[in-house]
């Protein structure tokens, strides 16, 4: 005989973590008849509706419910996210080739857990024309050698700003005058950005790695072979690429 419905949402609840499969719920719950599983089916869409549950999550073959608090989710697939990420070491995970590798439960969150990653500075997303691709923040830290933004005190004096206090915000008056002296357009050139800021090539890429990380700004690779060596050496190099990120975009500029 089968088991009571009004034991069904503890017995998803005292499953925890590892959820319940739905063969095993109608396996217990749901009997042979067709009226029995007809209600059992109501009972889930119900609880599902009310929130007392979450549910139905495909892993495999097999379909899972859980209890409020437990099951996949942006936390869980962003999780999965900067784990790969993490063992790819130096190599570059695309978009694309991340999302392949993001299986089971958590797929069906990926966009989230993608975003919540990179917001949270676990992971470091690099533009390469359309394509996106990541690092873990601590790869990134080794293999660029920067360290967390300095807490001190910005000097007063008129001094230019040093690796420890250089900001965005210190950048934004020379970026936005570039921009604006080649018609509006957005990516500028790290090379004129060196030059009108005043700053040094280490300052301004510790600086704009950073600000990467945190997704404030992109960076581009050259697209062209034709750029003056002092433009090119003046780029970010990344691992896995050819060429050197030469240009950037400061991003939510009007």
């Amino acid at each position: 005989m089968p088991a009571k419905l009004d034991d069904l949402l503890p017995a998803i609840t005292k499953a925890g973590s590892a959820g319940l499969k739905k063969g095993d719920i109608d396996k217990k719950f749901g009997g042979k008849a067709k009226e029995r599983a007809a209600e059992l089916r109501d009972k889930l869409s119900a609880l599902v509706r009310d929130g007392a549950i979450r549910g139905p999550f495909k892993s495999g073959r097999s379909v899972y419910y859980f209890g409020p608090g437990h099951g996949p989710s942006i936390e869980t697939a962003s999780h999965a996210i900067v784990t790969l990420i993490a063992s790819s070491g130096v190599k570059l995970l695309s978009k694309p080739g991340l999302e392949k590798k993001v299986t089971g439960m958590n797929k069906k969150f990926f966009p989230d857990g993608l975003k919540h990653a990179v917001a949270s500075q676990a992971i470091v997303e690099l533009t390469c024309g359309s394509s996106k691709y990541f690092l873990h923040r601590d790869v990134a830290a080794d293999y660029f050698g920067f360290e967390a933004t300095s807490q001190e005190p910005r000097p007063r004096d008129g001094t230019p700003a040093t690796a420890a206090t250089l900001t965005l915000e210190d950048l934004l008056p020379a970026y936005r005058r570039l921009r604006a002296e080649q018609g509006g357009f957005s990516a500028v050139k790290i090379f004129d950005l060196m030059k009108a800021s005043g700053q040094t090539r280490e300052n301004l890429h510790r600086l704009l790695i950073d600000e990467t990380r945190a997704g404030r700004v992109t960076i581009h690779p050259t697209t062209t072979v034709d750029l003056p060596r002092e433009e090119i050496d003046a780029g970010i190099r990344l691992a896995g690429f050819p060429e050197p990120f030469v240009t950037v975009v400061v991003k939510n500029e009007p």
